[in-house]
């Protein structure tokens, strides 16, 4: 899985980005759309608590829009880029990738998923005795309630993701004037 700007070197020593921060955004939404629509299941939930690499894989995956998501920031709020963007199109962009970082960022997401994993395990453990019970009470009401507080909690990672793409393709931050945010020396 790509996460990461493709790089490649000029003549001076500098890397420069041969994949655009929209056309990569895009990639990693659908990306972060197939490993939340997973994570919604009980399957996949199991999926992340007991796979390591998969684990790895979907917080590495939110880290690179979270990566993004302050790139574009760095670009939107240089001074140089004044004018660049539509004020009502900026605010938009700023409120949403707000908060999607505060709301929404890899502490909060960990700690989620982390509280669902051990959650899950009690359940497994007490699958036996919550068969006996009725309602929410019973294995399944339990089960549901799981799946119900991560669809709920995935939903809005997912509808953040989704309009800050939405968002890229309105101010095409690669067009905008300081793009040299995105080369590096070494």
């Amino acid at each position: 899985m790509l996460l990461g700007v493709l790089i490649s070197t000029t003549a001076t020593g500098q890397h420069v980005a041969s994949t655009s921060i929209e056309e990569e955004y895009d990639y990693l939404t659908a990306k972060w759309l197939e490993a939340s629509l997973d994570l919604k299941e009980y399957s996949g939930l199991t999926t992340f608590c007991k796979d390591a690499s998969y684990k790895e894989q979907t917080i590495g995956l939110l880290q690179a829009l979270h990566h993004y998501d302050s790139l574009v920031l760095d670009i939107i709020n240089d001074p140089a880029n004044i004018g660049s963007i539509s004020h009502k199109e900026y605010k938009k962009t700023f409120k949403d990738i707000e908060k999607f970082e505060t709301n929404y960022g890899i502490k909060e997401f960990i700690s989620l998923l982390n509280e669902s994993c051990a959650t899950r395990r009690d359940l497994e453990r007490n699958k036996k005795d919550l068969s006996k019970e009725s309602g929410m009470y019973s294995y399944d009401g339990q089960l549901l309630v799981l799946e119900t507080q991560l669809h709920k909690f995935l939903k809005h990672i997912d509808k953040k993701v989704v309009a800050i793409d939405e968002h890229l393709h309105l101010i095409h931050p690669d067009h905008i004037k300081s793009i040299k945010l995105l080369a590096r020396t070494e």
